[in-house]
C-alpha cells in the first residue's frame, strides 16, 4: 500500500508560465520511527532538510514539459504541478515523481517504472513525461536511499528520566555536537524538561542547515553523539 503524508519542503517557480512543481515528501512509519532505506541513521527532524538537499534544480524539467506540451492545449486545473515523494523502507524504498491523476515514475533498487493513473482513457491535457522527470526520480532515489530517519523521542518519560535527559543534553550532547563543528546554539534549560511533552521540543538540530558540504560532519556527529544513548532509553 502506498503511504503519503504532506510535508512541505518547498516550492519551485517554473520558468514556463503557469507551471509549478511542488516538492512533497512522505516518509513511512516504521518500528523506530519514519524510515528511509540505508545504513546512515539520522534524526527524524532532519528528513525534510535532507530531502531539500537532494532535490535538484527543476529548470530543465519545467522547460522540457512546457516544450513538449501540444500547441493550444492548456492543462486542466490541478494538472499544472508535480509531486515528489518517497515511500517504503529498506529494499522497498521508492522515490516518485508524479503528475497526480495522470502518471507516476517510481525509482527503486530494481530500476525505474512508469505507471498510468488514469487507466486507458485519452488525456491529452496530461503533463508530458520528459527525460528530466526520469532523471529526477533516479537522482532522488540515489540521494535519499543511503539514509534512515529515526524518531527516538517518547512521551512516556518519567520525572527521573527527564532529569537524566537534561543532564545528558547539557553536559554531553550539546558539547559533543559542537565539537564536530555543528552550530546547535545554547543548550536547553531545566525548564525545557519540566514535563515529557515539553521535552519533545528540545532539538539540537532545529537550526542545523544540511548541505553536501556539511553532511559528512553531520553524519559523524550523529554517530558519535547519540541523541539518546542506550542507558537513557
Amino acid at each position: 500500500m502506498r503511504r503519503r503524508s504532506m510535508v512541505a519542503i518547498g516550492v519551485a517557480l517554473a520558468a514556463a508560465a503557469g507551471l509549478v512543481a511542488t516538492a512533497v515528501v512522505a516518509f513511512p512509519s516504521g518500528p523506530l520511527g519514519r524510515v528511509a532505506a540505508g545504513p546512515h541513521q539520522l534524526p527524524v527532524t532532519l528528513e525534510g532538510s535532507v530531502f531539500g538537499m537532494c532535490m535538484p534544480d527543476l529548470t530543465r524539467l519545467n522547460s522540457e514539459m512546457e516544450a513538449a506540451r501540444p500547441p493550444g492545449v492548456a492543462p486542466e486545473p490541478g494538472a499544472e504541478f508535480l509531486a515528489f515523494s518517497t515511500s517504503g523502507s529498506g529494499g522497498s524504498f521508492t522515490a516518485t515523481v508524479e503528475a497526480p491523476g495522470f502518471w507516476r515514475i517510481d525509482a527503486s533498487r530494481t530500476g525505474v517504472a512508469l505507471a498510468s493513473e488514469h487507466g486507458t482513457s485519452d488525456r491529452s491535457d496530461a503533463p508530458p513525461i520528459t527525460p528530466a522527470a526520469l532523471a529526477i526520480a533516479r537522482h532522488l532515489y540515489a540521494c535519499l536511499s543511503p539514509y534512515r530517519f529515526v524518531d527516538e523521542t517518547t512521551s512516556l518519560a518519567s520525572s527521573s528520566q527527564l532529569v537524566r535527559w537534561y543532564k545528558y543534553d547539557t553536559t554531553v550532547l550539546w558539547s559533543c555536537l559542537a565539537a564536530h563543528g555543528l552550530d546547535v546554539g545554547d543548550p536547553p534549560s531545566r525548564e525545557d524538561f519540566s514535563d515529557p511533552f515539553r521535552a519533545q521540543s528540545v532539538d539540537p538540530f532545529r537550526d542545523v542547515k544540511v548541505s553536501r558540504r556539511t553532511l559528512p560532519h553531520l553524519l559523524a556527529a550523529v554517530q558519535n553523539c547519540p541523541l539518546r544513548p542506550a542507558y537513557l532509553r
